[in-house]
């Protein structure tokens, strides 16, 4: 396993968001402008994010992710290469709470950028568990968690 950065001190309010894939900047930029919107009922919270974006990232698989992440994470989200192709830019959820065999479909689940956030702050004030995601994400034909709002 190659040698990643650690992601660092942060506030854990924010949503942790992590860049593996670089080759394409303009759905980079759009995943980045649609994960700092407001959110909520009325748009009356403002998006709280921790970006990592540092190159070294590239290409980090999802353990590697996982191994630098912090233990009072909950959720960590990844901007892959299906993420930056993907139609709705649905980025890789990750459970940091589970084993550590991460298995596809139990503890990763696809979710759109406007929905991190609601994701975020379910899973910090433990109001819904990882599995719950999955479960409304198996609900519709994607197999994507798509904002509440």
């Amino acid at each position: 396993m190659r040698n990643m950065h650690t992601i660092g001190a942060r506030d854990l309010d924010a949503a942790l968001i992590v860049r593996t894939d670089f080759d394409n900047e303009p759905a980079w930029l759009a995943i980045v402008a649609e994960l700092r919107q407001p959110w909520g009922e009325d748009e009356e919270r403002d998006a709280l994010v921790h970006i990592v974006e540092d190159p070294l990232w590239s290409g980090a698989t999802v353990q590697q992710v996982r191994a630098a992440a912090q233990a009072g994470d909950g959720t960590v989200f990844l901007v892959d290469a299906i993420a930056v192709a993907h139609s709705h830019f649905a980025m890789l959820a990750v459970d940091l709470g589970s084993a550590e065999d991460i298995v596809p479909g139990q503890h990763t689940v696809r979710v759109e950028p406007s929905a991190v956030q609601d994701f975020h702050a379910q899973r910090f004030i433990d109001n819904m568990s990882f599995t719950d995601f999955v479960d409304q994400a198996a609900r519709n034909s994607e197999g994507i968690v798509w904002s509440p709002y």
